[in-house]
């Protein structure tokens, strides 16, 4: 797991896992949330992208650096919207 320490307070972290960073599932998920990145980017989101040892999974990590939402399927950004936007305003420790 990526170290979230250097984003706590400051942004909320997307994390992409997947076994292959050729996976049809993790390319099609980049590609969807890069045309919502000036959304994303309001809501001070940063995207990660990591290594598993199974298929494709997405994490959504809050300012405060706990995990906020998450999913082992194809996913809707709607409903990442959703639990953005249902965060609290986080602000610097």
């Amino acid at each position: 797991m990526k170290d979230l320490k250097k984003y706590q307070w400051k942004n909320r972290v997307i994390i992409l896992k997947d076994r292959s960073t050729e996976s049809p599932t993790l390319k099609r998920a980049k590609e969807r949330l890069m045309r919502e990145m000036p959304e994303l980017k309001e809501r001070d989101v940063v995207i990660l992208e990591e290594g598993a040892s199974s298929d494709f999974h997405i994490e959504l990590y809050g300012k405060d650096g706990g995990k906020k939402w998450e999913s082992d399927a194809d996913f809707s950004v709607k409903d990442i919207f959703k639990t953005l936007d249902s965060l609290p305003p986080e602000v610097s420790r």
